[in-house]
Formats: C-alpha cells, sequence, structure tokens
C-alpha cells in the first residue's frame, strides 16, 4: 500500500512539472506516457509479488526520472537538444519535479523484512 502512494506522489511531481513547464494538455503523450509508465511498472510489481526484476525496474524509473528529469535537464548542458529556462520557477519546479520521487526511491531501496518458513 505505501508504495502505490509512492507511485502517485512520484506521478503527481512529473504531471506538475510537465503541467507548469511544457504546458501540453492534460492529456498528451508528456503526461500521460509517465503515467501509463509508474501504473504498469506498479501493477507488475503487485502481480509479481514484489519479484526482484519489477521492483528493480520500478527503482531504476525512478531513478531516471529523479536523475534526468528532476536535475539534469534543469541545467544548460551542451548534451540536450534544447535549452532550459534558467529562472528561479523553473528550478522550483525541477525541485518539485526530482523531490517527488524520493519517498517511492526510499520505498524501493529500504530494506524489507521477509517472513522466515520454519
Amino acid at each position: 500500500m505505501l508504495l502505490a502512494f509512492g507511485v502517485i506522489i512520484a506521478s503527481l511531481g512529473v504531471l506538475a512539472h510537465n503541467l507548469l513547464s511544457l504546458r501540453p494538455l492534460l492529456l498528451s503523450p508528456e503526461n500521460i506516457g509517465p503515467l501509463i509508465a509508474y501504473a504498469g511498472l506498479l501493477t507488475w510489481h503487485r502481480l509479481s509479488r514484489g519479484a526482484y526484476a519489477a521492483r528493480g525496474t520500478l527503482l531504476l524509473w525512478t531513478a531516471v526520472n529523479l536523475v534526468g528529469g528532476g536535475i539534469l535537464t534543469a541545467l544548460p548542458l551542451p548534451i540536450l537538444p534544447f535549452v532550459p529556462e534558467q529562472t528561479l520557477g523553473h528550478y522550483l519546479t525541477h525541485g518539485v519535479y526530482a523531490l517527488s520521487q524520493v519517498p517511492l526511491l526510499w520505498l524501493l531501496i529500504r530494506p524489507t523484512r521477509t517472513l522466515a518458513v520454519a
């Protein structure tokens, strides 16, 4: 259940960034794509009862969103195919994006207890 809340928070961060920075329609691919990815990965995780592959893929997706979407794309790097705004509002939007990934990342990397079968 906690993982679902983490996915909701992470998804809302991506959605907030996209609506504030990119200003696409709510049902545009920039918004729907990441939400479908989060929902699909969470569903896979639930159906596989937390299998390592599902957990690892969700962890990777969250880390890519944190580092790539939340941090790197806010910087004016020459490798990017665009020049991001260098305004306080843009940095705050990326801060929200990055911070929204942290709860899910923490839930995925924290040690989980398993029941020993006697």
